[in-house]
C-alpha cells in the first residue's frame, strides 16, 4: 500500500488554491522539503501536540518518499478551468526541475518523484450541498484514504468598490487601506440554490459539509499510514465578527458577509480543534464525538494567505481602465513601507498553508505551547471598532503567510480572541452546523422526498 499523500485543495484552479497546488509539488520534488522544516520558537519547550491516545503508531510529522510522490485533488465547480490549471501545474513543476543541477542527488529525486505525481480533478460545488456530498461520495469509491483537506475556495457577494473612499483611505492609512479593506461594498441578502446564505455556504457551511462527508477516509489515513491527517480552514486578515449569532447565522443579514464568515471558520475550526484535543487527552471525545475522529486523529489548523492580487477582485466591477496594475502597484509600494501581509505572488501566498500541511505538529506553536502570543501583541482592528476593549483570552492561533519588504516570504502567526460577548459562540454554531448537515444528509439519502428546509429552523 502506498504511503503518499492525499491532499485535497477547494478552488485549485485558481488563486491562492493554485498557488497552493504549485508550492506543494514544488517542495515535495524535494527529499527535505524547506517548508517542512521548523520555523517557529516554541515558548514553552516539551509541551508539543500528544500522540493521539498515548497510541505509538500515530506521530505527527510526514517521511517524504519519491517513490509514493503525492496525490493532489483538485476540487473545483469549473472542471474546464481545473484542466488547464492542472496542465500548467505540470509545466511549473517541470520547469523547477529542469532548473536543478544535472546528476545531482535533488534531480533524481525530483525525476523519480515527478513519474508519482498524481493531480486528479474532481467537481465540488461549495453551493450546493448535493454537489458536496456527490464529491464525498466520489472520493471515497476512489481512495483508501486522505491525509489533507486544505479548505482554500471562497466568495463573497461584492457590488462594487468605492473607488474615491479606498484612495482616501489609501492615502491617510495606506497599511490598513490595503489590510484591512473596509470599501469593499457587499450586498446582503443573497440566497445560495438550497435556500441557505450564499457566502455562509460557500466559504463555512460547504466545507464543513465536506470535512463531514469525507471524515472517514481521514480517520482511515491516520489508522492506516500512522500519521494524524490535518484539516486546513483558510481564514482572512479582515476577519470580524460582524453578525448577530442569534439571528443572522446564516449572514444573509450583516453587510459584511465575507468579513463573518472568515471569522465563522475560526470559530468552527477552534471548537473542532478543542474537541480532538479533549479526545486526545481523554480518550474519548464527551460531547458530539462523532464530529472529531475517536481518539483525536484528525487536527484543524487555521490558516491565511495574506492579501495578494486574485481574480476575486474581478467581483468588485472597478470601472478603472488598468485597475489591476494600480492595484498591483498600490501593494508593491504598501509594502515597502512596512506590511508584512503583502504578498506578490500566489507562490508566496501560499507558504502558511504549505507550511502547516508538511511540518511536523510538534514544532506547531499552539495556545498552549505559546502563552504569551496574545491578541494585544497584533493589531485587529474590529476590536477597538466594534468593542472599544482589549482582548484578554485567546481561542486558537491564525498561521498567515508574511514576508519582509523585500519579497521574501515566510510564516508567521498571531492569536485570535475569544468573542467575549458569546463566548460560547463556537459551540453553538458546530451544533446548528451538524443539525443542518445531517437534515441534508438525510433528504439526500431519500431523494425526492421532502426537502432539508432552508436551514434556519435548526
Amino acid at each position: 500500500m502506498s504511503k503518499g499523500l492525499v491532499i485535497v485543495v477547494t478552488g485549485a484552479n485558481g488563486g491562492v488554491g493554485f498557488g497552493i497546488c504549485h508550492r506543494l509539488l514544488v517542495q515535495l520534488s524535494s527529499p527535505n522539503p524547506p517548508d517542512a522544516q521548523p520555523y517557529f520558537k516554541l515558548e514553552v519547550p516539551g509541551t508539543t501536540y500528544a500522540n493521539v491516545a498515548g497510541d505509538s503508531r500515530i506521530v505527527d510529522e510526514y517521511t517524504f518518499d519519491a517513490d509514493a510522490g503525492v496525490t493532489i485533488i483538485m476540487a473545483c465547480r469549473d472542471l474546464k478551468r481545473a484542466e488547464d490549471a492542472r496542465a500548467r501545474l505540470y509545466g511549473l513543476l517541470d520547469k523547477h526541475i529542469s532548473k536543478l543541477r544535472t546528476g545531482s542527488e535533488e534531480e533524481r529525486y525530483a525525476r523519480k518523484f515527478r513519474k508519482n505525481v498524481r493531480l486528479e480533478l474532481e467537481r465540488l460545488d461549495l453551493s450546493s450541498v448535493r454537489s458536496v456530498l456527490d464529491f464525498g461520495r466520489a472520493v471515497t469509491q476512489k481512495y483508501e484514504y486522505l491525509s489533507h483537506l486544505i479548505f482554500n475556495a471562497g466568495t463573497a457577494t461584492y457590488s462594487h468598490l468605492d473607488v474615491l473612499g479606498f484612495a482616501w483611505d489609501l492615502i491617510r492609512f495606506p497599511i490598513h487601506a490595503c489590510q484591512h479593506p473596509r470599501r469593499n461594498i457587499q450586498v446582503n441578502g443573497v440566497l445560495s440554490k438550497d435556500n441557505l446564505g450564499y457566502t455562509w455556504q460557500c466559504n463555512v457551511f460547504g466545507h464543513y459539509v465536506l470535512y463531514r462527508s469525507v471524515q472517514p477516509l481521514l480517520i482511515a489515513y491516520a489508522e492506516k499510514v500512522g500519521s494524524s491527517a490535518r484539516v486546513l480552514w483558510m481564514s482572512s486578515l479582515d476577519a470580524e465578527p460582524e453578525f448577530d449569532p442569534s439571528d443572522d447565522w446564516q449572514l444573509t443579514k450583516t453587510m459584511h458577509s465575507y468579513q463573518a464568515s472568515k471569522f465563522q471558520v475560526e470559530l468552527i475550526a477552534a471548537e473542532l480543534e478543542r474537541r480532538t484535543l479533549e479526545a486526545q487527552e481523554t480518550g474519548r471525545a464527551s460531547n458530539m464525538s462523532e464530529l472529531v475522529a475517536p481518539h483525536g486523529e484528525i487536527h484543524h489548523l487555521v490558516v491565511s494567505p495574506g492579501v495578494t492580487a486574485t481574480n476575486m477582485s474581478s467581483l468588485l466591477n472597478i470601472p478603472i481602465p488598468g485597475w489591476r496594475w494600480l492595484m498591483l502597484t498600490a501593494f508593491f509600494l504598501v509594502r515597502l513601507i512596512g506590511s508584512t501581509h503583502i504578498l506578490m505572488s500566489l507562490y508566496a501566498a501560499a507558504v502558511s498553508a504549505v507550511h502547516l500541511a508538511l511540518v511536523p505538529l510538534r514544532a506547531v506553536p499552539t495556545v498552549r505551547n505559546s502563552p504569551r502570543l496574545s491578541p494585544a501583541d497584533v493589531e485587529y482592528p474590529f476590536w477597538h471598532s466594534y468593542h472599544g476593549k482589549t482582548a484578554s483570552r485567546v481561542q486558537l492561533l491564525r498561521f498567515g503567510s508574511e514576508n519582509d519588504r523585500w519579497g521574501n516570504e515566510r510564516p508567521g502567526v498571531v492569536a485570535v480572541p475569544v468573542w467575549e460577548e458569546h463566548p460560547s459562540a463556537g459551540e453553538v454554531l458546530l451544533e446548528r452546523f451538524e443539525r443542518l448537515y445531517a437534515a441534508f444528509e438525510m433528504a439526500e439519502a431519500t431523494r425526492g422526498i421532502g426537502k432539508a428546509g432552508n436551514g434556519q429552523a435548526a
